[in-house]
């Protein structure tokens, strides 16, 4: 975990404090929301699980827009350096092999 975590932080160049904090902010207050249903001995029914997370998938659209159309700097990126890397070793080789 440890590994991946570390991968994905240095794919960020321009991260606002701000937003890290709310993010933080929100996963501790989901994880307290667990907690407290766990407590309770409420565990969701797996209709209730698919809607919930269906739920889930229309809030992220209407904040972030349709997921397969919006704009993703980090997937461009690792995309250009693929490009580049096939280029270098395409040029090392001759044409025609």
């Amino acid at each position: 975990m440890l590994a991946r975590s570390y991968c994905t932080l240095r794919t960020i160049e321009n991260m606002n404090p701000d937003d890290i904090r709310r993010w933080d902010a929100n996963h501790r207050a989901a994880a307290a929301r667990e907690r407290e249903e766990l407590a309770r001995g409420r565990r969701l029914t797996p209709n209730e699980a698919f809607d919930t997370a269906l739920a889930l998938l229309v809030l992220d659209e209407s904040l972030n827009g349709n997921p397969f159309n919006r704009r993703d700097p980090v997937s461009e990126r690792e995309d250009e350096q693929v490009r580049e890397a096939w280029a270098t070793l395409r040029a090392r080789w001759p044409h025609g092999r």
